[in-house]
């Protein structure tokens, strides 16, 4: 089954795989897309909590969430 565009906030148990995107040098940050939704994603900072972003800015949240608390030592 392909993806589909949710209509209301996806229940954790219903994503049939998450699917790292991507994950820092270090592997303090993970972030993950849902195998079955579209705009769905679930971002792992070592140390805290994972944290879930769905809608249409979901990405942009997400990207915003792991620069916020990463250790960047550009």
């Amino acid at each position: 089954m392909g993806k589909v565009w949710a209509d209301r906030k996806p229940l954790v148990s219903e994503v049939e795989t998450w699917t790292r995107m991507y994950h820092s040098p270090d592997n303090h940050i993970r972030i993950y897309e849902a195998s079955n939704y579209y705009d769905f994603y679930k971002c792992e900072i070592k140390g805290k909590r994972s944290r879930l972003f769905f809608g249409e800015t979901a990405w942009t949240d997400v990207q915003r969430y792991a620069l916020d608390n990463g250790s960047f030592n550009w």
